[in-house]
């Protein structure tokens, strides 16, 4: 009987395999644009009862209830992309300010309730970016 378990060779052969497929559809592959992806990007709005219940299930579903603040941009990822070249002007070294607005959620921690409180905007987003993807959330811009 062949022994059961996790097969990490089978997992970096996927892994490679989903690299490979990515670079000769010519396509850009960046494992920090995934992760911000996960953590900042959700479109359509996933829908909720209202935004405090909207944070606290984003939160514990995208397994980042660990952070105090997060906020998660309602719009799809060419038009976030976007903001790293054409969308966006210089704002720091690898930083982008969006030159339009954007519908975002901030959710926020309140240790009293144990609970996330959610507010939603319309903001400009500051991002940085490398390679023409974004690969981290610096600050939304009230306009």
């Amino acid at each position: 009987m062949a022994p059961s378990g996790p097969r990490p060779a089978l997992l970096l052969t996927l892994a490679l395999l989903a690299a490979c497929v990515a670079l000769t559809l010519g396509q850009k592959w960046n494992p920090l644009n995934d992760i911000f992806r996960k953590n900042h990007v959700d479109f359509p709005k996933t829908p909720a009862t209202n935004n405090n219940a909207y944070c606290n299930r984003m939160m514990w579903d995208r397994v980042m209830y660990w952070k105090y603040t997060n906020t998660f941009i309602h719009a799809t990822a060419d038009d976030i992309n976007k903001v790293c070249t054409t969308g966006g002007v210089a704002s720091g070294p690898y930083q982008f300010e969006s030159t339009n607005s954007f519908s975002v959620t901030t959710c926020t921690f309140n240790p009293w309730s144990i609970s996330y409180t959610g507010i939603s905007a319309s903001q400009k987003i500051v991002i940085s970016c490398w390679d023409g993807l974004p690969v981290f959330y610096v600050k939304s811009i009230q306009v």
